[in-house]
């Protein structure tokens, strides 16, 4: 069994692999969308109001406190940051089914338990549950686990900063096995997107929120996996790949469509999507991995849509598809239709841009 504390030396390791992901310098940044800080702030204020005690152990809330936990970062935030503690001390730092938990959905709470470890491991909770649940998949030789795309983004990014935290390589190789299995059966190399699952392959229906989650994974998994490892291309060129198709695939008014092979399938704005997609190639710009010419108008337009469409008045966010598994699912999306899933996807996309330099007074 791996030893899971967390030593001087992977800390120091992680601050460093963190560094080498720096933003492009001012001078290299494309134009820039005007009043993210603002935005965000308005977005994860009104969900804190509306949400005081968060006791959630499952993907939505996993997925919600990933971007929370970056505009905590990206605003410094300890309004932020103490809500995600204090949502996991209550929690116990526990996983839904226990340390035997090897569900990616339920591992997705562990991103954000890892990140308040590593920020003070003297008074932050446990580790143990989320350690032990990777450590059981990593011992075994199954490599299907990841069987929908969307467990990507829930368990990838796990392994990856475990594997630091822990000085693991075991946990990176364990990782590339099991997202070279679910590529080899659901990504089309053709499209440079993903099917969902087993039962989309061959159709021309890529749902958006599913190929967010993969864009969004490889983001988060790139941001902290060594620069030395062996598979790191295999994902900066899938997630360039993925780049190309989504350019072609936005709409006239920055979203991205719930299908991404057919725009004219419950057309409409969608926040969810178009979020992660806006995050993770924001993420690629500011590192180096796309051009920023190219994909900088991209992500403009995008956060401008979100900004100006889907962020009502008093903070709500708007158009996000609800919890489902194809375009089909959860419609009509409306002006009224959120998720806490949608809020941390929104907010890792303007945790990015301010990387990038944009503040709220720069103009686009």
């Amino acid at each position: 069994m791996r030893n899971r504390r967390t030593t001087t030396s992977a800390l120091i390791a992680l601050t460093v692999l963190t560094a080498t992901a720096s933003p492009l310098p001012a001078a290299a940044a494309p134009a820039c969308p005007t009043g993210v800080a603002g935005a965000m702030t308005k977005v994860n204020d009104y969900w804190l109001a509306h949400n005081t005690h968060p006791t959630g152990l499952d993907w939505t809330t996993g997925a919600y406190f990933t971007g929370d936990m970056a505009a905590a970062r990206a605003l410094n935030s300890q309004q932020y940051q103490s809500y995600a503690a204090t949502w996991a001390n209550g929690v116990h730092y526990a996983l839904k089914g226990g340390q035997s938990d090897t569900n990616a959905n339920d591992q997705a709470v562990g991103q954000t338990y890892i990140e308040l470890y590593q920020q003070n491991p003297s008074q932050s909770g446990d580790i143990t549950q989320i350690n032990q649940s990777v450590t059981s998949m990593v011992n075994s030789s199954k490599v299907d686990d990841w069987y929908w795309i969307d467990a990507l983004f829930m368990a990838m990014p796990d392994f990856a900063k475990l594997g630091v935290l822990t000085n693991t390589p075991a946990d990176f190789t364990k990782m590339y096995a099991e997202f070279q299995h679910t590529q080899q059966g659901l990504f089309d190399p053709n499209k440079g997107l993903w099917w969902r699952d087993a039962s989309f392959a061959g159709k021309n229906i890529y749902w958006s929120r599913g190929n967010g989650w993969v864009a969004a994974a490889l983001a988060r998994v790139l941001d902290v996996l060594p620069a030395n490892d062996p598979h790191r291309a295999t994902y900066v060129q899938t997630l360039q790949s993925m780049a190309a198709a989504l350019r072609a695939a936005q709409q006239p008014s920055g979203f991205w469509y719930v299908n991404l092979g057919d725009p004219t399938q419950y057309p409409g704005p969608e926040t969810s999507g178009t979020a992660f997609f806006t995050y993770a190639l924001t993420w690629g710009i500011n590192n180096g991995i796309l051009d920023a010419a190219t994909y900088g108008p991209v992500v403009t337009k995008a956060w401008n849509a979100m900004a100006s469409t889907s962020v009502r008045s008093n903070g709500a966010l708007g158009y996000v598809q609800g919890t489902g598994t194809s375009p089909s699912s959860a419609q009509p999306v409306t002006a009224n239709s959120t998720g806490s899933y949608g809020v941390g996807a929104f907010l890792l996309a303007g945790s990015e841009l301010i990387k990038m330099g944009c503040t709220a007074d720069q103009a686009g």
